[in-house]
């Protein structure tokens, strides 16, 4: 009746007790059922927006840090080599090296231990810069002067120049500028860096500033450096810094790497035999032979060609022994302008001096060409100081990476060696010992130092092997540009090994407690270094190219140093 009428009151009153029980629990469930399919939703809406959320923060976390990676360059690249153009080539150049040090070099040359690459970085402005080296009475101040026009320098037989002498061409007047004043120079900012050489040095070291003569071939916008002349002390000893109170050494190499051209005179007498000659040539001058031009001076003193092939000879010897290649270096033979003198006697000659004149003529040709050369050595040195920084960096993450990988392999036997005893031991004091307490205690306190001294041993023998890993630097080497000796030798890149191994080893015996606690350099920032000489150093070259213009002159085009001199069937006038 109750179904027949629509009413459901019927039907409940006429169900069983029981059926009416699951009724009632049904209709209590129902509604709770309800809000759990409700809550149910929520959640799952909530678990989906906190995974979008979280998932969102890592993309933009992910975009931070790759951002943060990628380079930001203050100018833009140009196409130079199809048609685009550049303002200011040289402000351009300038910015973009300065970019490369101050981004790319000196963040991670900061990090390594007694900033190895500081000293090889450069500072802007800094005049283009010939370098003058050589023994005493090789003819250095003589050369010098004939460039100039002018009698400057003191010449003679004996030393005659204690110091580091730059001469420059000035237009209206003469000065002379001692150190102190010259470090604070505006227009060679890196003469501020001399100061770390001390007081011994601003003391030998000036400026001549010069009114030359108008038929003089001085440019300007060009400084000379001359050298003291190199000699053997008879007694060195530690403190006397060579003989010199400076580290003359350092100091010729300071400028070496700043010059755009490095003259080295030798005489016939002393073809490059002092001691003191073979320490500039091998670590003053170590990696710096783009920039020789090596000179046997005064040939016209030879009587014989016997002389000149026995002094030629010897000074070829003596290059062998400190220029690690099998061909010899081109040797200008020469002899200075001021040695032919009019009105003097004739004398006579069996050596070809007119040949000698055509090198003397080809080495003031190099000269003058240093200006047009001066940008094209500053991009040579920065690539070459980001690759010795990139070779530094995969060396040493390589030996790091090794080192690292011997201390957890320690720590980890170390760990099974003294812990599974020691639960052993624990497990069995704890489950069957019935005595007294202090036998535990005691037996403890006994292992605690023998695990001590385990794991000193274990230091020590981390130690021995960061030590062995020192000596072994040139397999590691090989194990980081594995990659590259697949198909050819890669001379060149064991050449620069050759330069940059002292000092990866420096910088492995400079860390303070161990090699593992080094800061390792990740291999984001040297494919940051790749990519800048891909693309960086590639825009340099173009922008050298535009300031470099139109070629130099030829040697021949040059005109003579001085006014022609006098020659008769081979006689010249002059003396020794």
């Amino acid at each position: 009746a109750g179904i027949a009428d629509g009413r459901w009151e019927g039907l409940w009153l006429t169900r069983p007790p029981r059926q009416q029980g699951r009724s009632m629990e049904g209709s209590r469930l129902g509604p709770l059922l309800e809000q759990l399919k409700a809550q149910k939703t929520k959640l799952a809406a909530a678990v989906a927006g906190a995974t979008l959320i979280a998932g969102a923060g890592g993309v933009y976390l992910h975009w931070r840090h790759s951002r943060k990676r990628s380079l930001k360059r203050p100018f833009v690249i140009k196409d130079l080599a199809n048609g685009e153009t550049v303002e200011d080539p040289q402000a351009e150049l300038t910015k973009v090296v300065s970019w490369l040090q101050d981004a790319i070099i000196r963040p991670i040359d900061a990090r390594l231990p007694g900033r190895p690459f500081e000293h090889d970085l450069l500072a802007f402005p800094f005049t283009p810069m010939v370098v003058v080296v050589g023994n005493h009475s090789a003819g250095k101040s003589t050369f010098i002067n004939d460039l100039l026009g002018l009698k400057m320098q003191e010449t003679g037989v004996a030393p005659t120049d204690d110091g580091f002498t730059v001469l420059q061409r000035h237009p209206t007047r003469d000065e002379i500028e001692d150190g102190p004043t010259l470090l604070s120079c505006p227009e060679n900012r890196p003469f501020k860096e001399l100061q770390r050489f001390g007081q011994p040095f601003w003391g030998h070291f000036r400026r001549k500033r010069l009114l030359l003569p108008e038929n003089t071939i001085m440019p300007y916008g060009l400084q000379i450096v001359d050298t003291p002349g190199m000699i053997d002390m008879p007694v060195k000893t530690e403190h006397m810094a060579g003989g010199r109170g400076y580290n003359f050494i350092e100091v010729v190499r300071w400028f070496a790497k700043r010059a755009d051209l490095i003259l080295l005179l030798f005489d016939p007498d002393r073809p490059g035999t002092t001691g003191e000659s073979l320490d500039v040539l091998t670590r003053s001058l170590s990696g710096l032979d783009h920039k020789f031009v090596i000179i046997l001076n005064k040939v016209d003193q030879l009587d014989s060609s016997v002389d000149f092939a026995r002094a030629y000879g010897t000074l070829g010897w003596a290059l062998s022994k400190v220029i690690p290649r099998k061909d010899i270096p081109l040797i200008y033979t020469m002899f200075n302008a001021g040695a032919e003198v009019e009105g003097a006697p004739l004398r006579e000659h069996t050596l070809p001096l007119e040949a000698f004149r055509k090198k003397r003529r080809e080495v003031v040709a190099e000269v003058l060409r240093a200006k047009s050369r001066h940008f094209d050595n500053v991009i040579t040195s920065t690539e070459d100081t980001m690759r010795q920084l990139q070779m530094v960096a995969q060396v040493l993450g390589a030996v790091q990476r090794r080192i690292r990988t011997q201390y957890k392999e320690a720590a980890i036997w170390g760990v099974l060696a003294l812990g599974m005893p020691a639960l052993l031991a624990a497990k069995m004091f704890y489950d069957k010992w019935t005595g007294t307490r202090w036998v535990p205690v005691a037996f403890g306190t006994g292992y605690a130092g023998i695990g001590f001294g385990i794991q000193r041993l274990l230091r020590e023998y981390c130690k021995q092997f960061e030590r062995l890993q020192v000596a072994d630097l040139d397999s590691y080497f090989e194990e980081a540009y594995a990659w590259y000796f697949i198909h050819v030798d890669a001379e060149d890149l064991r050449v620069r090994w050759a330069t940059v191994r002292p000092r990866v080893a420096s910088l492995l015996r400079a860390a303070s407690s161990s090699l593992a606690v080094l800061p390792e350099i990740p291999a984001w920032e040297v494919d940051r270094i790749n990519e800048c000489l891909d693309k960086d150093i590639w825009y340099l070259r173009l922008l050298a190219k535009l300031l470099r213009g139109a070629d130099a002159l030829p040697a021949e085009a040059v005109p003579g140093t001085l006014p022609a001199r006098a020659e008769v069937n081979g006689k010249v006038s002059g003396k020794k």
